[in-house]
């Protein structure tokens, strides 16, 4: 009788070990139908497969994450930021997740809470894009016009991805906090990175102008109506040429 007792709890233990299998694995598909509707920009149908999935497994965070990003698009805050939540109380080292709601956070100028979020992300050493979030803070710390901190946080960002868009908006923090020529060889480093980005010729331009030389400045103007001669930048640059000319 006892050995009887063994087989069941055996096999009873067996059949739920299968069934959790079971929905791991269907949770796990609905996840991918749904990320195949959110390549075709479908939300509803990517909203629904999303949440089939949450349904049979309310671990799968990734679902949860996914929500968040739909809810995010639709301009739903709230549901966005309980999406969140959710994939980071299933994971606390979810760092896309806390980038993500430190995100729905600025766009509410919460930014006390967008900043805890960011740093949270970077808490995790196996973060692979830490670059994201530095790059965030900087955005926060520029809405409130806090130049310095902006300039330090673009900084990191470029320690991890040295891109002319970083390097573009670490200029234009360092431009803002007054340090001109710092600001010109952030800009002039970017143009080398890549001579067609007319934003970063033009604020180059700028500061450049700032930094009292005429002749570089227009150069740069001269240059971007070159390279994007029908762009609302090409018009501005146009205006500076006509001022400038002797």
């Amino acid at each position: 009788m006892r050995n009887i007792i063994v087989v069941l709890v055996l096999l009873a233990t067996g059949c739920a070990s299968a069934t959790s299998v079971d929905k791991t694995k269907m949770a796990e598909g609905y996840y991918m139908k749904g990320l195949s509707y959110l390549e075709q920009k479908d939300l509803e149908m990517a909203s629904v497969e999303f949440q089939r999935s949450v349904q049979t497994n309310t671990k799968n965070k990734m679902s949860y994450y996914a929500l968040g990003i739909i809810s995010d698009m639709q301009g739903k805050p709230l549901d966005a930021e309980k999406y969140y939540r959710e994939a980071i109380d299933i994971d606390s080292e979810f760092s896309e997740a806390r980038n993500a709601l430190g995100v729905v956070y600025s766009k509410q100028k919460r930014w006390k809470e967008a900043l805890k979020e960011f740093n949270k992300s970077l808490e995790n050493k196996l973060y692979t894009t830490p670059h994201v979030p530095s790059v965030n803070i900087g955005d926060v710390y520029m809405a409130q016009h806090e130049y310095g901190k902006a300039a330090e946080a673009y900084r990191e960002a470029k320690r991890f991805v040295n891109s002319d868009f970083t390097i573009l908006k670490l200029g234009l923090a360092l431009f803002e906090a007054g340090m001109i020529k710092d600001a010109i060889e952030e800009f002039q480093e970017g143009v080398a990175l890549n001579q067609k980005n007319v934003n970063i010729r033009y604020s180059l331009a700028l500061a450049q102008l700032k930094d009292g030389n005429k002749k570089s400045a227009l150069v740069e103007f001269k240059k971007i109506v070159d390279l994007a001669p029908e762009s609302d930048i090409a018009l501005k640059a146009r205006d500076y040429i006509k001022n400038l000319k002797p």
